[in-house]
């Protein structure tokens, strides 16, 4: 008896109702394998769309402050500013909220790549920090104080307030940089599209 008839008839000997169920298994099986792998390339794909859509909505919330930020003349703003506070003027500092849908998105950052996420980070940490100085500057210490030492201050918080400003626009055309959003387009989309 050689082997290959030996093996066809072992095979020949299992009752067709176990080859039923091992050809069954095995679609099964193949089955669960291209469904898994149909799964992992639909969630690559709304989690690429997910991506897109948070960066997009980043984009253009700091391409609007950077428009504000460049139309600010701080130097101008400084030599206007400066003497005024020399002889007692209080600056008021406007309130800002420039970051309602970084706040929004804080949760899915994470989506981002790493070398966006720093940059984005960074930039918002900033405006954060001109937050907390427009705060500091309604302080009853910041506003009430006519002495030599009160007016350096407010001078000293005034200048460092135009300095924050000058960062935050080195730091959105960074954070818009490493996105890939060209700063001189106005729309989000203009970049993809070649508007």
């Amino acid at each position: 008896m050689s082997g290959a008839g030996g093996i066809s008839g072992w095979l020949s000997a299992i009752d067709p109702r176990v080859w039923q169920a091992v050809l069954a298994g095995l679609f099964v099986a193949i089955g669960w394998l291209v469904n898994g792998a149909q799964n992992r390339r639909e969630a690559t794909r709304l989690r690429r769309e997910q991506r897109d859509d948070v960066q997009r909505a980043l984009v253009a919330e700091i391409k609007h402050y950077l428009e504000v930020l460049e139309t600010e003349d701080v130097d101008a703003a400084w030599a206007e500013m400066q003497p005024r506070i020399a002889h007692g003027y209080v600056p008021f500092l406007p309130s800002e909220a420039n970051d309602m849908v970084f706040q929004s998105v804080l949760g899915n950052i994470h989506i981002l790549p790493k070398t966006v996420i720093d940059p984005v980070v960074k930039y918002y940490s900033q405006l954060k920090a001109i937050e907390m100085q427009i705060k500091d500057s309604r302080l009853p210490a910041f506003v009430e104080g006519t002495d030599a030492d009160s007016r350096a201050r407010r001078e000293a918080v005034y200048e460092e307030y135009l300095g924050m400003k000058v960062r935050a626009r080195k730091f959105a055309l960074a954070a818009l940089a490493k996105m890939g959003a060209d700063p001189r387009l106005s729309s989000p989309d203009a970049a993809r599209s070649g508007q």
